[in-house]
């Protein structure tokens, strides 16, 4: 069986990608698993520098595996808690993490960039939260996308819910490289990672656990209380209808 993730590691670059295309890398439970286990072998580790983030084929991250969410009234729950954690630990990494973005980062897959240091984006890459037609607050992923690009963009983002392009996100700050094209953007992501592989790790890492202690970054509760609160939304009967109805439109369209 094909893992959900794959890790390899190059020199003191460590990459780390999400590995089911098929389902446009949708963020599941074994694929959280896979995560966390991951980002804590990373986190101890000395001889890795820097972490790349990305996705296999055409997308980045579509979000969460709402087919599994459909079908179990708990998993939406479940989802936001370990996309909480995940960001988090993201964060938190000793390492400097950048993201390199195609094709689309929607919902959980736009809140997990909002936490890495460093994000490039295709120009015509899709980011955005458009969760509230499901009954979803995207409230979990306030803590980092805040920081990321300041308090008012990140209120009409989330409470807009519209997707927005990767030169957008860019402009707002979500986004700290635009990248030349669509196909160069790994790329140009491994150059960065390479430049940042060359500096004084340690500058780095004092640099980044110092950012972490000024602006919010190692606030649990922040973290604990958006998620819940996204996570109680998310068990309510309007969002468990919304969510069976688009289901249901996608199986109907899937059929045609």
């Amino acid at each position: 069986m094909r893992s959900t993730i794959d890790v390899s590691i190059a020199g003191t670059i460590a990459t780390i990608t999400l590995n089911d295309p098929a389902k446009r890398n949708a963020l599941s439970l074994a694929m959280f698993d896979a995560l966390d286990a991951a980002i804590a072998d990373l986190a101890q580790s000395d001889a890795v520098h820097v972490v790349l983030l990305t996705g296999a084929g055409n997308v980045f991250c579509a979000g969460f595996d709402l087919a599994a969410a459909n079908e179990d009234a708990e998993m939406m729950a479940k989802f936001i808690h370990r996309l909480s954690a995940v960001n988090r630990s993201l964060r938190r990494l000793q390492q400097v993490v950048v993201a390199a973005v195609q094709g689309a980062a929607i919902a959980g897959g736009c809140a997990m960039l909002s936490a890495c240091d460093f994000v490039f984006v295709a120009p015509d890459a899709l980011l955005g939260y458009p969760v509230h037609r499901i009954g979803v607050s995207p409230a979990v992923t306030i803590p980092t996308l805040q920081q990321a690009i300041g308090a008012g963009a990140a209120r009409a983002m989330l409470m807009g819910g519209e997707l927005i392009s990767g030169a957008t996100a860019h402009r707002l700050g979500l986004a700290s490289h635009l990248a030349s094209s669509a196909a160069a953007t790994l790329d140009e992501a491994r150059a960065h990672c390479e430049q940042l592989a060359r500096k004084g790790v340690h500058a780095l890492r004092v640099t980044k656990a110092w950012l972490n202690e000024l602006d919010g970054s190692l606030n649990d509760a922040a973290f604990d209380q958006s998620a819940q609160a996204s996570a109680e939304i998310a068990a309510t009967a309007e969002a468990r209808t919304l969510l069976a109805n688009w289901q249901s439109g996608r199986n109907a369209q899937r059929a045609r």
